[in-house]
């Protein structure tokens, strides 16, 4: 059985971080702040030093890319130096992951305090209070003073996790907690799962031609996952020193067993044999497996995670699943030995890198998520991982002294009596 091959996976992302990606990636170049996560934190997690040329070079390229009306555009192609500021449109994710950045790219505690300097706090916040529907939803960008994009959970989660890297209790405006909480109490699907509204498949949108990159990588129990997880971010304590338990993220979800229930189903034995069958039908995402081949008890040396019934096993939904169980405090409920052996064996890549099944090339997405469930699980080699937010625990305490810096004194409020009784209404 193969271990952890830290000197390759830490070449692959050198050679991401040093020289351009293949030409595959351009056409997804408006997503490109996206993928510089990916890429830096990466190599964060691996303990791979920067520079500090290298550090003054993210901060600031992505400093470049803040929007003037609040949040941050996906890419210098979009961006809107000397330009009418509506040739541009900042959003969600790029904005979650430009902060996320902001704050792996500061090197000692002082320059996290100043993390981010620059960053309009107040128009972005702002911005993302405009992205919400008054269903409880967000879209992804502005057009025209509209919020445009689907409702699927993944705009939630990321509107959450921003409002706690930024917000502060004495702000004057905030989002519409309890309408997002019960936007998300609505997603839930008869199996557990969750999509844009509970009569879907645990999916999110029925047509994937519809999905932007980032979205049709998120689909099934990646939107659990987010659903989840905005719950999780909302009644976080300012300090990762504190115990976080969280009240939203037991409470908001309608049935949590079922939940539980349809994240332990998605484990499942490497059908090798099945999917080497399958694989000659284009690029198929599904195994028809006959019902001999399937256990819920007897576990092999392999055990992968799928996003939906009837799907190939896939690298992400080790972290989408294994993410989502930590934040109800069920991650107990799934074998983490053999999937951690299904991720070193079959979609660990032999020149570094995941892929997302057996027999494809690693990519940047399934590379840096194999990486996240590893770090959940334990691995040796790797930072300690925060489940929240996606990153390393490193980075987290960065993004909190980032913050005060930002605020000065005035504190968050997170976690407080008077603000998980606003959300209790609700739940």
């Amino acid at each position: 059985m193969a271990s952890f091959d830290k000197p390759r996976h830490v070449k692959y992302w050198r050679r991401c971080f040093t020289s351009h990606l293949p030409s595959a990636y351009t056409a997804n170049d408006s997503t490109r702040l996206t993928f510089a996560f990916f890429i830096v934190s990466a190599l964060d997690l691996l303990a791979v030093p920067f520079t500090p040329e290298d550090r003054s070079a993210v901060r600031s390229w992505v400093l470049s890319l803040q929007h003037p009306d609040g949040g941050f555009c996906g890419s210098p192609t979009h961006g809107l130096s000397g330009q009418d500021a509506t040739k541009g449109s900042a959003n969600l994710a790029t904005t979650f992951f430009a902060l996320l950045l902001l704050a792996v790219a500061a090197g000692t505690d002082n320059e996290a305090s100043a993390a981010f300097a620059g960053v309009q706090r107040r128009k972005l916040l702002r911005w993302v209070k405009k992205l919400q529907r008054q269903d409880g939803s967000f879209g992804q960008v502005l057009w025209e003073h509209e919020a445009v994009g689907g409702r699927d959970t993944r705009h939630s989660y990321l509107a959450s996790a921003i409002r706690w890297m930024l917000w502060a209790r004495e702000d004057t405006e905030d989002i519409d907690v309890e309408s997002m909480v019960d936007h998300i109490r609505h997603t839930q699907t008869y199996d557990g799962g969750a999509a844009e509204v509970s009569e879907h498949e645990s999916h999110g949108m029925q047509d994937s031609a519809l999905l932007d990159p980032e979205q049709r990588l998120m689909k099934a129990a990646g939107y659990a996952y987010c659903a989840v997880a905005a719950l999780y971010m909302l009644d976080r304590p300012a300090s990762s020193t504190v115990p976080h338990r969280s009240e939203a993220a037991h409470e908001g979800v309608p049935d949590r067993d079922a939940l539980i229930h349809f994240l332990v189903h998605r484990q499942f034995n490497y059908l090798a044999k099945q999917e080497e069958e399958e694989s000659d039908d284009g690029d198929a995402n599904y195994v028809q497996a006959r019902l001999g081949d399937l256990s819920l008890t007897d576990r092999g040396p392999h055990v992968g995670f799928n996003g939906r019934w009837n799907k190939k096993a896939d690298t992400c939904y080790c972290w989408w699943v294994s993410g989502t169980l930590a934040m109800v405090d069920s991650i107990h409920a799934v074998n983490i030995a053999p999937s951690r052996q299904y991720l070193l064996d079959v979609s660990q890549h032999r020149i570094g890198g995941f892929s997302k099944h057996a027999g494809g090339p690693p990519d940047l997405y399934h590379s840096y998520l194999g990486l996240a469930a590893l770090a959940l699980m334990g691995e040796a080699g790797l930072k300690e991982f925060d489940v929240g937010l996606c990153c390393s625990k490193e980075t987290v305490r960065k993004i909190e002294l980032a913050r005060a810096g930002l605020l000065g004194a005035k504190t968050s409020g997170f976690g407080d009596d008077g603000f998980w009784e606003s959300i209790n209404r609700v739940v």
